[in-house]
């Protein structure tokens, strides 16, 4: 029995929640909050999900030539019991009960103790799963946090004082959250009655997740939530490989690629500028709907491969789950379905071509992500993609700028093949997919056609702030599946291990040789966080050059008539090649455990916080704020417009507090304007509100407070007041809290 146990996937998962458990400790969570997310997680989240994917995907068990696994069904079962537990709770925010979710188990422990059909879901038949893909995955997982917590974590300790929060992205996230923990449905927080035209779903769930752990928001933005969805996002992909490749190897390829990323020969430290990221990159923990985006695609993917799958038609229950899985992913972000249908579109019509007929199943499954993804843009996010445009090769040029360098055509294409080199260059793998016409199979032809809508949105759109490049990275887990699908036709079954460890040093090699060639050019830099021309020309240049090189070779074994180097060999040390981002992670943890750090700058002034939970510990989830707090800093020219942090700590609306990121903002982008300093879209609201704390009399105020029905005025210090001229207004407002930078007024109606 104990010799069994250990060869189960048990240590793996006990030895990868301690590892977790560890940093995350280390790193400021509390083991009472660590306890109570991960008892969430299994009884709320996995418990429900899992007994629905089963229920759903009741066929797929009665397959005994692909049937799934117990790891399959937990990981993406996992997965979807968000999706399942996300509308419930909005529902019961809506009338009032915000903890109605909670029920959802209770239902499912009454349907499977009261019914047979309700027991036999957990004892369906599962295939096993090699203990050896347990352990590699829960090494991914901890890699991943692990370099989280080295370059991520680290700069937003747990203990540090709330105004200062190093990212403003922050402050923003807390405002989406306050207003899912209260009202629904939603507005922008920071600039009353303005539509919510964003992916809120993870906002949503975060929100539900306080309500059902008490946990603080703050804990689960900088922690819990993504050290969940990148291990959720590892066994998920891994779950969907494996099920595609048909071999455990595919299973552990795939998420290892995701995670490690792409590689540049610019410097280990190279800020990316927004378009050389990795899917591991700062952005991972500041941009939580990208992230949750990543790991809610993880069923639809592995749904969409189910009903393209040629040896079989999908049943109800397929679609039934397929259809919940994209509305799940619909308002998680924007940039997934909008390309998942694009590459459904392209399978049919490629069918329609060769086959001269219509493939009913592509048609259907075509039309349902064209459907959902109209439905998120025009109903969930209530966007018509008015920031992107047509503009071709603007996008490159714009990143030339943003690195100083001179724009010109030559610098253009560099820059195109670099972005395409860097983001295709983990996909290598898919040259096994020339063997038996794999090319060929549909689940190819759709991976590959929404591979390549990502790479043109990059190139022929344009967007303020470069969002457009998010469709590019939102590819990531298909180009990584596509690889490790042909690296499992191309490898031997089962790999000899003398293969498979010369391969491993083959890209342990290539991988120490990129490293050394970036850490060389970043020490020549006078600033690592931007690029030279000579280093995106290398970037672009190393693996194609390695590439003609292993041609070269194979063409000169040819002519002397000996066997030449298999294609193995060139897989290995392209794929290598990102390994340098864990040589990183190496060499700077054993150099500098501790890092030095610049302190994080003020996103207010001292007692902000204070004077905001004031303020929401005295006022109703509807009550109206205004305030005289509108740039990020006092006196700022330009006005940096990204101010949320008001909304965000008294979790109330205001009038106008910050303008940043709205589409009215985005419609007033010029060029060479960075769209953090663009004007308001309401400048006749703007003069209202500031009329009442610049130049307070009964008239003006009383304006404020009837067109927008305002409760509270939070004024600070820092920014122009006239606070005697507040003060002596008693009939109409009455000073109720004051510090030394913030004074509160609450209005009489």
């Amino acid at each position: 029995m104990a010799s069994r146990l250990l060869r189960s996937s048990w240590p793996a998962f006990i030895a990868t929640v301690l590892g977790l458990s560890w940093i995350l400790v280390h790193h400021g969570v509390t083991a009472r909050d660590l306890a109570t997310f991960g008892a969430y997680l299994v009884l709320l989240v996995a418990f429900p999900g899992v007994f629905c994917w089963r229920v759903l995907l009741v066929r797929l068990h009665a397959d005994e030539t692909r049937r799934p696994t117990w790891f399959e069904d937990l990981a993406l079962g996992t997965i979807f019991g968000f999706g399942l537990q996300l509308p419930v709770y909005l529902l019961g925010l809506w009338i009032g009960r915000p903890r109605l979710f909670l029920v959802i188990p209770i239902v499912i422990i009454v349907v499977s103790l009261s019914s047979a059909e309700g027991r036999r879901v957990w004892t369906m038949p599962t295939s096993k799963v090699d203990a050896r893909v347990s352990w590699a995955l829960g090494a991914v997982i901890v890699y991943g946090v692990a370099w989280l917590a080295r370059y991520v974590f680290i700069l937003r300790p747990m203990s540090l004082p709330t105004y200062r929060t190093p990212s403003v992205d922050e402050t923003f996230d807390q405002a989406i959250i306050s207003q899912f923990l209260h009202r629904f449905p939603p507005e922008l927080p920071y600039l009353l009655h303005t539509p919510l035209e964003y992916h809120w779903f993870v906002h949503a769930q975060l929100a539900a997740n306080h309500w059902a752990t008490g946990i603080d928001s703050v804990v689960m933005l900088r922690r819990l939530m993504p050290t969940a969805t990148l291990a959720l996002t590892v066994l998920g992909l891994g779950a969907v490989a494996l099920r595609l490749g048909r071999r455990p190897v595919a299973a552990v390829v795939a998420p290892a690629l995701l995670v490690v990323g792409a590689s540049n020969v610019i410097g280990p430290h190279f800020h990316a500028g927004g378009y050389l990221e990795p899917f591991l990159s700062a952005r991972y923990v500041s941009n939580p709907s990208q992230a949750y985006g990543f790991m809610l695609a993880l069923p639809a993917i592995m749904l969409v491969l189910e009903v393209l799958r040629a040896d079989r038609r999908p049943g109800r229950g397929v679609w039934t789950a397929l259809l919940l899985a994209v509305l799940a992913l619909s308002g998680s972000t924007g940039t997934f379905l909008p390309l998942f249908a694009c590459g459904a579109i392209g399978v049919l019509l490629i069918t329609a071509a060769t086959r001269r007929t219509v493939d009913r199943t592509v048609l259907l499954l075509a039309a349902i992500l064209v459907a959902v993804s109209a439905f998120a843009q025009l109903v969930v996010m209530r966007d018509t993609w008015p920031g992107l445009r047509i503009d071709p090769l603007l996008t490159p040029r714009t990143l030339l700028r943003w690195q100083g360098l001179e724009v010109s055509p030559t610098a253009e294409v560099v820059l195109v093949v670099v972005l395409v080199v860097a983001w295709l260059e983990y996909g290598a793998g898919a040259v096994g997919l020339l063997r038996n016409r794999l090319w060929a199979d549909r689940r190819a032809v759709w991976m590959a056609g929404t591979v390549l809508a990502g790479l043109l949105v990059a190139f022929l759109l344009f967007a303020p702030g470069l969002s457009n490049l998010w469709y590019q990275r939102s590819v990531a887990p298909l180009v990584v599946l596509l690889s490790a699908w042909g690296l499992a036709v191309l490898l031997p079954d089962p790999v000899p291990r003398r293969l498979g460890a010369g391969l491993v040093l083959l890209a342990a090699t290539s991988g120490l040789g990129a490293y050394l060639l970036s850490r060389a050019a970043e020490r020549g830099d006078s600033d690592p966080r931007s690029a030279t021309y000579h280093e995106l020309l290398a970037t672009a240049i190393l693996p194609v050059g390695l590439l003609v090189a292993y041609l070269a070779g194979r063409l000169v074994m040819s002519w002397a008539k000996r066997p030449g180097p298999g294609p193995l060999v060139i897989v290995a040390v392209l794929l290598g090649l990102s390994l340098q981002h864990a040589f990183a992670l190496a060499v700077d943890t054993v150099a500098a455990p501790d890092p030095t750090r610049k302190p994080p700058p003020n996103q207010f002034a001292p007692g902000g916080a204070h004077a905001a939970a004031w303020v929401r510990n005295r006022s109703r989830a509807y009550d109206v704020i205004a305030t005289n707090v509108h740039c990020r800093l006092p006196d700022e020219k330009p006005c940096d417009n990204r101010n949320f942090w008001i909304s965000a700590y008294t979790q109330r609306r205001v009038v106008i507090e910050g303008w940043g990121y709205p589409h009215g903002t985005d419609a007033n982008y010029l060029a060479h304007v960075p769209d953090i300093h663009l004007r308001s879209p309401d400048p006749v609201r703007l003069r209202i509100n500031d009329a009442a704390f610049q130049h307070p009399s009964a008239e003006s105020v009383r304006r404020l407070v009837d067109l927008y029905g305002v409760r509270f005025l939070f004024v600070s210090r820092q920014y122009p007041v006239d606070l005697p001229g507040l003060r002596a207004l008693p009939d109409l407002l009455s000073q109720r809290f004051a510090n030394r930078n913030y004074v509160v007024f609450r209005v009489h109606r």
